[in-house]
C-alpha cells in the first residue's frame, strides 16, 4: 500500500527500496520506521511524498508516558522469511552437490536444478545479502560458498544492466564455479596456516577440476570461460592462463568480484567471517588494481545499500540497525541505536573508535 510521507506511524515498515535521485539507497526494503520525525525528514528532503508501506499490523499510536519497549527490527514476517532462507540454501546446496555427482546426471536436470536459485531473490523484503549473513557455515564449505556466489553474483549482474538470459547463464557459471575444490584434498581446503607452494598449486586446479565434472554436460562457452578463468585478475597476477583488462570475460570479472566478498564474509578455518564492511576496506585497500574497475565501483555503490535495516552489534556491545549509507565512507553507516533512538555517524570524528563488532 502506498501512502503519504504525511500518513506515516511508529512501528509501519517500508516495503520497497527508496533511491535518490543519485541512484543511491535511502531506505532498504524492510526498514522499520522508529522515529518518524527523522523517516519524514529525509524523504521531504529527497522530495519524496508518497512510500509503500507493508502492513504487519494496525499501527499503534505510543502515548507520551507509555514506556518505550525495546524495538526488534525484525517482524515476524522477517524471522519467517529468514528461516525458509536458510532451509532454502541448504536444499539447493545438497541437490547441487548430489546432482554433479550423480551417475544419471543431464544438462536440463542440471539447469531446472540452478534455476531455483533466482526464485531465491523473488517475492523477498530483505534482499539476499542480509539474508545470506544469516546462514551459518554449512557442513559443504564448497557447495555453500559456491551457491553463495551465485547469488552475489546474480546481484551484481542485475546492478550493471544484464538481460535475464545472461543473468541466468552468469549464474549457473557462477554456482559451479568452483565445485572443482571437492577434487582438491580437503587437508588443504581445511588448513589453517598459509599453504605451501605444492598445495597452492594444487588448490589452482580446481578450475579444471571443474569443467572435468561438468565434461557430460552441454554448457554454453560463456559459461564455461566464466567457471575457467574467475581467478584472473585485471593486472595479470592471476591464473590458470595470466589474462589482463579486457582479455578475461565478463562473467569471470563479476564472479571474482562475488567470490573475493563472499570468501570474505564467510568464517574460514583460519579466521572468523568478517563484517561486509570489513570486507569492503580489504577490497578497497588489495584488490582495485586486480578486480574491473568499472564493475567493482558499481559493486561498491550498491553492496553498502543492501545492508541499510540491518541490526548490527558495536564494538561497545550497543545494538543498533544501519539506517543510511554515503558513498565516500561505506564502511561507515550511519547507526541507530534500538534502546534510545540516539543517531550514530561512525564516519564522524566522535565516533572514530566505535565500529561495527557483528551483524545480527
Amino acid at each position: 500500500m502506498r501512502i503519504s510521507i504525511d500518513e506515516i506511524v511508529a512501528g509501519m515498515i517500508v516495503d520497497e527500496d527508496i533511491y535518490s535521485d543519485q541512484g543511491n539507497m535511502i531506505v532498504g526494503r524492510g526498514f522499520s520506521i522508529s522515529n518518524v520525525i527523522i523517516f519524514k525528514n529525509l524523504m521531504k528532503k529527497q522530495g519524496i511524498d508518497k512510500v509503500k508501506i507493508l502492513y504487519l499490523q494496525e499501527p499503534k499510536a505510543v502515548k507520551a508516558d507509555e514506556p518505550k519497549a525495546k524495538e526488534n527490527p525484525i517482524d515476524k514476517v522477517i524471522e519467517k522469511e529468514i528461516d525458509d532462507f536458510k532451509k532454502e540454501f541448504e536444499s539447493a546446496v545438497n541437490k547441487i552437490q548430489e546432482q554433479i555427482f550423480s551417475e544419471s546426471s543431464d544438462t536440463q536436470t542440471l539447469r531446472a536444478i540452478l534455476n531455483e536459485t533466482l526464485n531465491l531473490k523473488k517475492g523477498r523484503h530483505i534482499n539476499v545479502f542480509q539474508l545470506m549473513q544469516k546462514v551459518k557455515s554449512q557442513e559443504n564449505e564448497t557447495f555453500a560458498h559456491c551457491y553463495s556466489v551465485s547469488l552475489s553474483a546474480y546481484a551484481i549482474g542485475k546492478w550493471i544492466g544484464l538481460d535475464d538470459e545472461t543473468l541466468t547463464d552468469l549464474t549457473i557459471s557462477a554456482i559451479l564455479s568452483d565445485i572443482g575444490k571437492a577434487s582438491v584434498p580437503q587437508s588443504i581446503i581445511m588448513k589453517k596456516g598459509k599453504l605451501s607452494e605444492e598445495e597452492y598449486t594444487q588448490t589452482k586446479k580446481h578450475v579444471f577440476h571443474s569443467l572435468d565434472m561438468l565434461s557430460s554436460y552441454e554448457l554454453e562457452d560463456t559459461i564455461k570461460d566464466g567457471i575457467l578463468y574467475h581467478h584472473e585478475r585485471v593486472d595479470g597476477s592471476g591464473y590458470p592462463n595470466g589474462l589482463k583488462g579486457d582479455e578475461i570475460p565478463l562473467f569471470s570479472k563479476i564472479i571474482a568480484i562475488a567470490d573475493v566478498f563472499v570468501a570474505l564474509t564467510s568464517a574460514r578455518p583460519y579466521r572468523e567471517k568478517l563484517t561486509p564492511f570489513d570486507a569492503i576496506i580489504i577490497m578497497e585497500r588489495e584488490f582495485m588494481d586486480k578486480l574491473d574497475i568499472r564493475i567493482l565501483t558499481e559493486f561498491f555503490k550498491r553492496v553498502g545499500n543492501s545492508y541499510i535495516g540491518n541490526p548490527v552489534r558495536l564494538t561497545d556491545e550497543r545494538e543498533g540497525e544501519i539506517i543510511f549509507m554515503t558513498s565516500k565512507t561505506l564502511s561507515k553507516p550511519v547507526i541507530k541505536i534500538f534502546d534510545t533512538n540516539e543517531m550514530i555517524d561512525l564516519s564522524s570524528v566522535e565516533y572514530k573508535a566505535l565500529s561495527i563488532k557483528e551483524f545480527i
